[in-house]
């Protein structure tokens, strides 16, 4: 049985052997537990969506001009990793004259690689 199971039982005996201000406060504590379980559980996901960023970025490379995730070939945006910590695969590369342009799908930022390897925000 759950704590919020046992409160309710108790409440139960409490309501029927007629002591009003018992049972208020009984069911006062219930509600205090069902935001404390709440509370937890929010705190709980908080923690692994924080687990799952640091494991990421132990992951991610700096290779200039680009972050890659290691062990893949497909940069990411260096705006949305540095800015925000979210690794967003470029599309691209698109060949144009001053060398290889790529593009964000998440932040809309273009990016020209030069051939030299100098990265130009376009």
């Amino acid at each position: 049985m759950s704590l919020i199971d046992n409160l309710k039982d108790v409440a139960e005996v409490v309501r029927k052997a007629g002591n009003i201000d018992l049972y208020r406060r009984i069911t006062a504590l219930e509600g205090e537990v069902i935001d404390v379980t709440r509370e937890n559980r929010h705190l709980q996901l908080e923690n692994e969506e924080l687990k799952t960023k640091l494991s990421l970025r132990a992951l991610m490379v700096f290779r200039s001009p680009f972050w890659y995730s290691e062990g893949d070939d497909v940069p990411n945006c260096p705006r949305c990793w540095e800015s925000d910590q979210k690794a967003i695969h470029l599309q691209g590369p698109f060949r144009v004259v001053a060398g290889n342009r790529f593009d964000c799908p998440e932040c809309k930022e273009c990016f020209i690689a030069e051939r030299t390897g100098r990265l130009e925000l376009t």
